[in-house]
């Protein structure tokens, strides 16, 4: 019997290349920061999770600081993935994107964005590989992606599932290593199994889509985090937090692109 692997996932941080950007009327530099206080001061993880829309401006400058300020908090392994703001090179010069194989899991992402793109995309060389990947031994496997692949029941955000989620989903599904697939982009908390396999999507480290399913809206939720406690038995235990006392100034006129 192995140790559990605890994972703290943040998602869609939408960072400016500078600490006074601001996104709605949210300083996300600032709500990042606000997020990973809460984080640990209740734990440290084992592995730190950021999953896509780490950019709102998509510059080296950008990912280094999203990178500094993690490292403030945590000097552990790191995954992280692009999303549909981040731009794939400078993503990948300046962000740690390499498998990690902990305590007996494997965690191991897969790249859904397309550059300049808002839906998600993966072909089936993509998903051979992952598949391979997830074969080469025996232990559990967590799927680190920025786009659903599944439907969320949110019209508006649907229309961006992968192109070839269902794809990807049957590969996940066959396989029974697969444990788990966590994203971001949707600003909402998700929860759904297809088979034997978790699909979970974190809120936001910024502002949350709101809840009407068939327009777009951003409501006052407070910037989220995901838990992942993944056991030997390659089981996952899990749950959403948020830092409840950062100031939501939300300011839907402030939209910058």
């Amino acid at each position: 019997m192995g140790e559990s692997l605890r994972v703290l996932q943040v998602t869609d941080t939408h960072l400016f290349p500078t600490k006074d950007g601001t996104l709605l009327g949210i300083n996300t530099y600032d709500s990042l920061r606000a997020v990973l206080s809460r984080a640990f001061l209740q734990e440290r993880p084992d592995v730190l999770i950021g999953s896509g829309d780490i950019a709102q401006f998509a510059e080296p400058a950008t990912y280094r600081l999203f990178l500094n300020l993690v490292r403030e908090y945590f000097d552990g392994p790191m995954l992280c993935v692009p999303g549909n703001h981040d731009i794939g090179v400078p993503f990948t010069q300046e962000l740690p994107t390499a498998t990690i194989d902990m305590n007996g899991w494997r965690i191991t992402g897969i790249d859904t964005h397309v550059d300049d793109e808002v839906g998600g995309r993966v072909d089936a060389a993509q998903i051979e590989s992952l598949i391979n990947e997830i074969v080469e031994d025996s232990g559990p496997v967590l799927v680190v992606g920025h786009h659903a692949p599944v439907e969320i029941g949110t019209s508006w955000l649907d229309v961006h599932r992968i192109e070839g989620g269902d794809e990807l989903v049957d590969a996940l599904v066959s396989n029974e290593r697969a444990r788990g697939y966590i994203f971001g982009h949707i600003h909402q908390e998700f929860d759904g199994t297809v088979g034997e396999t978790r699909f979970l999507a974190t809120p936001a480290t910024c502002f949350q889509f709101g809840s009407d399913p068939k327009r777009f809206s951003v409501e006052s939720a407070s910037p989220g985090f995901r838990w992942l406690d993944l056991d030997a038995e390659g089981s996952i235990k899990t749950r959403v937090d948020r830092a409840y006392d950062f100031e939501m100034t939300l300011n839907l006129k402030d939209t910058k692109h």
